[in-house]
C-alpha cells in the first residue's frame, strides 16, 4: 500500500473518531450515558466495516497494478518467482518457470510480463509493430506471423522490448501471441572470413548467427541489374542461412506456446500457418 493511501486512511479514521467523541460528549452532557455507549459500539463497528472494505479495494488495486506493470526490475528472490509474481497465465510455460526459478527463467518471466499486453494485437500495432507474412517449414514446424518493430530493431537490444512479436493465426481469424524474436543487425561475414565477434546473449543463451552470406546484384521488376550513378550494379547482402536480407543475429523465444523442440529453437511444431489469411 502506498504512503498516500495509508495517510488518507489515517485521516479518515481520525475524523470518524473525532465525530464519535463529539457525539458521546453531547449525550453525556444530557445524562444519556447508556445511549453514548451504544453509539460508541455502533460507530466502532461501522469504522471496522469501512476499513475492511477499504483494505479489500486497495488489495484489488494492488493486484491489478502488479499484473499491468510492464517494466519490472529483475527479482533476486526465487520465492517471488515461485509465488507467481511474474507468471500472468496459468499455462505450461508458467508452470515450468515456477518449478525452475533460475536466473535465466526469471529473465524469461520478466519478458512474459513485459509482453503480456500484446495478446491484444491492437496494443502491438499502437506500439509500432506491423504484421508480416506467416512462416512455416513442412517438417520443422511454424514461426507464425512476424510482427516487427523496426524502430526497436535499430534502437539496440533490450530484452524487455523484443524487436519482433510472433503470432499464430487462429480459425476464428484472430491472432494468438506465441513468442518473441530479437534481431540485432551486425557486420556481414563472407566465405573465408574469420568470425572474431562473440554473439550477443539473452541471459545465458547465445543468439543464432545470420551474418554469413554473399553480395548479389539488386534486380529491377524485369530482372535486370539496377545500376548506380557510375553505371555499376547496386549490390545487396544475401544471407546463406535464411532470414531478412541483412547480416544479423537473431533469437526466437517461445514464451507463450510450448515448443517441444526447445524454448529457443527457430521453428515450433505446435505453431501452424493453416489459418493464415482467414
Amino acid at each position: 500500500m502506498g504512503f498516500g493511501l495509508r495517510y488518507a486512511l489515517q485521516v479518515l479514521a481520525g475524523a470518524l473518531s473525532a465525530v464519535v467523541n463529539s457525539l458521546i460528549t453531547i449525550f453525556q452532557i444530557n445524562n444519556l450515558t447508556s445511549i453514548a455507549k451504544n453509539m460508541r459500539k455502533i460507530m466502532n463497528d461501522s469504522i471496522r466495516f469501512a476499513a475492511s472494505i477499504a483494505v479489500m479495494l486497495i488489495w484489488s488495486a494492488c493486484m491489478t497494478e502488479n499484473i499491468n506493470e510492464q517494466s519490472p526490475s529483475l527479482s533476486e528472490s526465487s520465492e517471488e518467482l515461485s509465488d507467481g509474481v511474474f507468471l500472468l497465465e496459468n499455462d505450461e510455460i508458467a508452470e515450468f518457470l515456477r518449478q525452475n526459478p533460475s536466473n535465466q527463467n526469471r529473465l524469461l518471466a520478466q519478458i512474459r510480463q513485459a509482453t503480456v499486453k500484446y495478446h491484444d494485437f491492437d496494443a502491438a500495432v499502437a506500439d509500432g509493430y506491423m504484421l508480416d507474412h506467416c512462416v512455416q517449414h513442412p517438417e520443422l514446424g511454424g514461426m507464425g506471423h512476424h510482427a516487427p518493430n523496426f524502430a526497436l530493431v535499430m534502437a539496440g537490444f533490450d530484452p524487455l522490448a523484443p524487436s519482433v512479436l510472433l503470432y499464430e493465426p487462429q480459425k476464428n481469424g484472430r491472432l494468438k501471441l506465441v513468442g518473441v524474436e530479437y534481431i540485432i543487425p551486425s557486420t556481414p561475414l563472407f566465405e573465408g572470413d574469420v568470425d572474431e565477434l562473440d554473439p550477443p546473449m539473452l541471459g545465458d543463451v547465445p543468439f543464432d548467427n545470420h551474418r554469413w552470406g554473399k553480395m548479389v546484384p539488386v534486380l529491377d521488376a524485369e530482372g535486370f541489374p539496377v545500376l548506380d550513378e557510375n553505371d555499376e550494379p547496386v549490390m545487396r547482402f544475401q544471407p546463406d542461412r535464411g532470414g531478412p536480407s541483412l547480416p544479423h543475429y537473431q533469437l526466437h523465444v517461445w514464451l507463450w506456446k510450448a515448443n517441444p523442440s526447445g524454448m529457443y529453437f527457430p521453428f515450433n511444431p505446435n505453431v501452424s500457418c493453416q489459418y493464415a489469411g482467414h
